[in-house]
């Protein structure tokens, strides 16, 4: 007789699992990482989308790329769907949908999105930082409750609360009359509860209010108008009342590139912009960026972007305007 039941039995379990799987799917949805994947997918019409609110833009990539170098500007990076591998300086991050990156300066990086595909884009959302913000909002804040940190970036999980303040922001993008009054409400949501966590020791470094940061930071400012001009560490230390090998170590320690290295990948980005916008030569960029040996230049160029300045000119040039045909 318990063989006639257990034909029974086993079609009630497949039964209970099928309606268990089922339910959970549905409470995936009610999940607000999940409620914020969707309504991203949703406004994700190119490469990267602006939109209304100010400081917030959508990325869609629908397949894996390459190795692409960029400087990252003081920003939160979210990623929703797929995942991306960064390179700074000596030090590679992997992050993943659920996951946020901060950074609190000017980061020369190396990236690429990893997991992709045409059905299963990867999409993020990229929010440039505004100081002024972040600073009213600490002043008006505990920010004591985040730890030091002496990198000048950050990865950490999303919470539910923090996705969910996401989702309200990104709403507002349907409601374009709200956006000026909302917007910078919910912005301050979110930097509160990134303070909150370990991410908001990098968000004290754009505030300003970490004596031990702010003089890296100054240093780092000064090699950025800078770049052109030769300058000797001990100096750059000296600006910064600190000894050459505590500010080597602190600076290395910030943007995983040390001094001298943080203003050649500087000038580098710089002359590649130059020569993508900008009318004049291969010579004359390398010059007005502080090269003096064009060999030396090209040399270092091609290291750090795959090619020689001009057949890699010639290529951006190219992605560029197959990139406008395909938004028309």
């Amino acid at each position: 007789m318990a063989c006639l039941f257990q034909p029974i039995n086993c079609t009630f379990l497949l039964n209970e699992w099928m309606r268990n799987a089922s339910h959970a799917r549905s409470n995936d949805m009610t999940k607000p990482i999940e409620k914020l994947r969707s309504l991203v997918e949703k406004r994700a019409k190119f490469v990267l989308t602006p939109t209304h609110i100010p400081r917030l833009d959508i990325l869609r990539v629908c397949e894996p790329t390459a190795l692409f170098p960029e400087i990252y500007q003081p920003l939160i990076s979210l990623i929703l769907q797929g995942s991306k591998r960064i390179v700074i300086g000596d030090q590679v991050v992997n992050y993943r949908a659920g996951q946020s990156f901060i950074s609190s300066v000017e980061l020369p990086v190396v990236g690429e999105v990893v997991e992709s595909s045409p059905t299963t884009p990867y999409l993020a959302l990229r929010l440039s930082l505004d100081r002024a913000l972040v600073t009213e909002t600490l002043c008006r804040s505990d920010h004591s409750l985040s730890r030091f940190e002496t990198r000048g970036f950050c990865i950490d999980r999303v919470s539910e609360e923090l996705a969910d303040a996401w989702y309200r922001l990104v709403c507002l993008t349907e409601h374009p009359e709200d956006i000026a009054l909302i917007a910078p409400l919910i912005e301050r949501e979110i930097l509160y509860r990134m303070l909150r966590g370990p991410q908001g020791a990098v968000l004290r470094q754009i505030a300003g209010v970490d004596d031990r940061f702010f003089q890296i930071r100054r240093a780092i400012t000064w090699i950025r108008q800078h770049y052109a001009t030769a300058f000797r560490v001990e100096e750059l230390a000296a600006t910064a009342n600190m000894s050459p090998s505590a500010f080597h170590r602190r600076f290395k320690a910030t943007v995983r590139l040390s001094p001298l290295q943080y203003q050649k990948q500087i000038r580098l980005y710089e002359a590649r912009r130059m020569l993508f916008t900008e009318p004049g030569g291969v010579t004359a960029v390398a010059l007005s960026v502080g090269y003096e040996s064009l060999s030396q230049f090209s040399r270092e160029y091609s290291r750090l972007f795959g090619a020689p300045p001009v057949r890699d000119i010639k290529a951006l040039r190219q992605d560029a305007q197959g990139g406008s045909q395909q938004s028309q």
